[in-house]
């Protein structure tokens, strides 16, 4: 990838610094300027293009749904990959995304998630979904934003979590719809998590499509053959 370029983007209003070309994060995470992370681009031997996920606070996140959005749009409206399907690898695996130019659309195959269990008897209600990193599901009948900000941090710092968890608090709104507010680690309050969302999505017992949405707009969410989570969404440029 002889492209080298710096540039902010946005997917869902998830801010995101990117740069295109090797590099050293330690440098890049301070020109940050708000946004919630960085995103390393590099050529791949195994995919059209490697992203490293690097938290605002500088710990590296194994995957990042609103991140391979941005990237996949830059690298198709770019004209570094041919088409507008393009294989993006992460530390938890490729991910095949598809720029539908439309629409102002970005479709992404993440993983076939994975429940997990952790005994947290203060809460026992939590769901904890793997979807190449790490989230747990908090339902509520109350407004999500208002519950992140008594619960969110806590949840996602407790002792049963060395590194961390990403926490959504989710309001059920009708078969196929939630609202969603998340507290992710590394980071803190984020307009909205890409994960977080299929997350919410699995958690729900929908088969979709099921659409999440959190200050940052709509995402939308559906199962393909495999039982991947396809994940539909915008993303931009600043």
């Amino acid at each position: 990838m002889t492209h080298k370029n710096i540039l902010f983007m946005h997917g869902a209003s998830n801010r995101f610094l990117v740069h295109f070309g090797d590099s050293k994060p330690s440098a890049l995470l301070k020109e940050l300027n708000g946004a919630d992370g960085l995103l390393l681009v590099e050529e791949d031997a195994e995919s059209d293009a490697f992203m490293r996920i690097y938290n605002a606070d500088g710990s590296e996140a194994e995957q990042c749904g609103n991140g391979l959005r941005c990237v996949a749009l830059h690298l198709v409206r770019s004209k570094l990959i041919e088409g507008s399907a393009v294989t993006i690898r992460t530390l938890s695996g490729s991910n095949l995304c598809v720029v539908r130019e439309d629409c102002n659309e970005v479709e992404v195959t993440l993983c076939v998630p994975t429940l997990e269990t952790y005994s947290i008897e203060s809460y026992p209600e939590l769901a904890f979904i793997q979807m190449g990193n790490p989230n747990a599901v908090l339902w509520t009948e109350d407004d999500p934003l208002k519950v992140r900000e008594e619960v969110g941090e806590l949840l996602s710092r407790m002792e049963q979590f060395p590194n961390g968890m990403n926490i959504h608090i989710a309001r059920r709104d009708g078969d196929q719809y939630a609202t969603c507010a998340s507290y992710e680690r590394g980071v803190g309050n984020t307009h909205a998590s890409g994960t977080g969302g299929a997350s919410v999505f699995v958690a729900s017992g929908a088969q979709g499509p099921f659409y999440v949405s959190s200050t940052g707009g709509t995402l939308t969410y559906r199962y393909n053959e495999k039982g991947e989570v396809l994940m539909a969404g915008p993303a931009g440029y600043e």
